[in-house]
């Protein structure tokens, strides 16, 4: 006859089983209610609130580790299913029954300290500096992401797509670190062996990287709304395609660009931009059907079409407006990467060596009804004398053809021409767009594909129930940029602040990875300090690893030259 200690450990060893099944059980039910009000509940549905949340106790307390159940206690909680289900429709104001607990900090009355919009390197990023670096608890700063999981987007990169800036590990000999890290202390060149990683091994990186800090990450969760309140903010989420509403102090804004790309139908670039492929959509050049196209766009994303279309036997034709393989400048955001330059050097010595023309402003894109295809139809712009390109080694040969004079050319192609023209973001597209004041562009300065805005007018704007906080000023960057205080909080609506590649001061734009990393910690700085932590320590630590950078004084102005 069995021991009690063995019938003990067989019951302990179904734990993790029948936290699975209690699980399934819950999300079956909620899925049903989806919709509907706890406190507008007939007998039967009170019953069904009633079991949703009980199945949830019991997956959590069989498995403590059971995220899915911890994410769907903390929606019920959220939207007071728990006191619906404890004490009934008929007296959920009146029981005295002792409702279940909310963990609340003592500054404010929310569930939620911080909710983390986005999973990727941003997201993580900042989620380590706010619970490693500056001692927020993990469990009450919510990360959460439509994706899959963690760096989910990154997975969508074409296959032959690289990161531009190099990883090397050079920690231990400076306190400087892998350019592509997102946290002192961790590297990719350590952990993927690779200088140039792919998107998938870079969301590998993040993966090792959340799960290290413990962070709290709820995946396939898409924001549908971000509601400002007096002391806080009202997150509006789906999951798994159950509506749930998060309370919280702080919103952090991490969701990216990737998933917002130009020149979509909604908002053309030029006339027929709309039947143009865009670059994102592609999962690998070498698979991809067809030859002769034509690239739209001449920066980042059109060299690593045209390189990768090379080297893979395909001919292309690239229009920019401007010729960026001959632009020379010390600001490493306004050039192509040495990466980028290597690769079209390899390309030009291929059978099928990209053509590159520029400057040519696309006018419009149309179906070639006679001879089937596309026809991009452009127009030449004035002579460009590009200052210091004979210090480099030329990237391609010259195309000498192109009128004096200017005028239009046409080119044929029997393919969707490629769009490299890249993303409008996250902020523009996303819900908290109007939460946010915005830039104004000149209205003379037209946007085309594979162009970088300049001259661009950024609107006076006053700084609003944000103390000592000082508005950014200037443009140059982008089209209409979102406007943040010194503290990266937008300022317009307090409390919500924005990381990653968007984010823009003056002149300064941090669009990779050791640039934007280094606001991590001027954000979760702001936000410790508002839930009453002193942050001397942590932003000492900081500081001496270069990841607290606060002070613009010394490039305003001056980035295109060096400092």
């Amino acid at each position: 006859m069995a021991s009690l200690a063995e019938i003990a450990d067989v019951a302990l060893g179904d734990l993790p089983t029948l936290s699975t099944a209690a699980t399934a059980r819950a999300k079956k039910l909620l899925s049903t209610l989806h919709g509907k009000d706890p406190n507008a509940m007939d007998a039967g549905s009170d019953e069904a609130f009633r079991e949703a949340w009980i199945m949830g106790v019991l997956a959590l307390q069989s498995n403590p580790r059971n995220e899915e159940a911890k994410a769907m206690l903390q929606m019920m909680q959220a939207a007071g299913m728990n006191d619906h289900a404890a004490h009934g429709p008929t007296n959920h104001d009146k029981c005295d029954h002792e409702k279940p607990a909310v963990a609340v900090n003592a500054t404010h009355p929310h569930a939620l300290d911080v909710v983390v919009v986005g999973a990727g390197c941003s997201g993580v990023g900042v989620g380590f500096a706010l619970t490693q670096v500056f001692g927020l608890a993990a469990d009450r700063v919510l990360l959460v992401d439509r994706g899959a999981g963690v760096g989910e987007t990154f997975r969508r990169w074409p296959k032959e797509m690289r990161f531009i800036s190099p990883s090397f590990n050079q920690q231990g000999w400076t306190e400087s670190f892998d350019l592509n890290s997102i946290a002192y202390n961790t590297s990719p060149a350590f952990m993927l062996h690779a200088e140039h990683p792919t998107g998938d091994q870079y969301a590998s990186y993040l993966e090792f990287v959340a799960q290290f800090a413990g962070l709290n990450v709820r995946p396939k969760t898409d924001v549908t709304a971000v509601r400002p309140l007096a002391d806080g903010f009202e997150v509006a989420v789906v999951t798994d395609g159950v509506a749930a509403t998060l309370t919280a102090r702080y919103v952090i804004w991490a969701a990216g660009e990737f998933q917002a790309p130009r020149g979509g139908a909604d908002e053309p670039l030029f006339p027929g931009s709309e039947l143009c492929r865009h670059n994102s959509t592609v999962r690998s050049w070498a698979d991809l059907e067809g030859d002769d196209f034509v690239v739209v766009g001449g920066y980042e994303s059109g060299m690593d079409a045209a390189s990768n279309l090379a080297t893979n036997g395909k001919s292309c034709t690239v229009v920019s407006s401007t010729a960026y393989w001959n632009v020379t400048t010390a600001d490493p955001s306004a050039e192509l990467a040495p990466f980028t330059g290597e690769r079209l050097r390899v390309a030009a010595r291929t059978k099928t060596p990209p053509r590159l023309l520029a400057p040519l402003k696309v006018t419009a894109v149309e179906k070639d009804a006679d001879k089937g295809g596309f026809v991009v139809k452009a127009t030449w712009g004035p002579v460009v004398e590009h200052e210091n390109c004979a210090l480099r080694a030329p990237m391609t040969k010259p195309i000498n053809w192109r009128p004096k004079n200017g005028g239009e050319i046409s080119l044929r192609t029997p393919q969707a021409p490629v769009l490299c023209a890249g993303f409008l973001g996250s902020v523009a597209k996303g819900a908290v767009r109007d939460l946010f004041a915005w830039g104004t562009a000149d209205d003379d300065v037209v946007l085309e594909a594979g162009a970088e805005a300049e001259d661009l007018v950024i609107e006076e704007v006053a700084v609003e129930e944000v103390p000592d906080a000082k508005a950014s000023a200037g443009g140059g960057c982008a089209e209409g940029a979102p406007l943040l205080d010194e503290y990266d909080q937008s300022t317009k609506t307090p409390g919500l602040f924005l990381v990653g590649p968007a984010v823009r001061h003056g002149k300064l734009s941090f669009c990779f990875v050791y640039k934007f990393r280094q606001r991590f910690s001027i954000v979760a700085d702001a936000i410790a300090r508002g839930l009453g932590k002193d942050t001397t320590d942590a932003v000492a630590q900081c500081r001496k690893t270069n990841m607290f950078l606060d002070d613009f004084e010394c490039c305003q102005g001056s980035c295109q030259e060096g400092c």
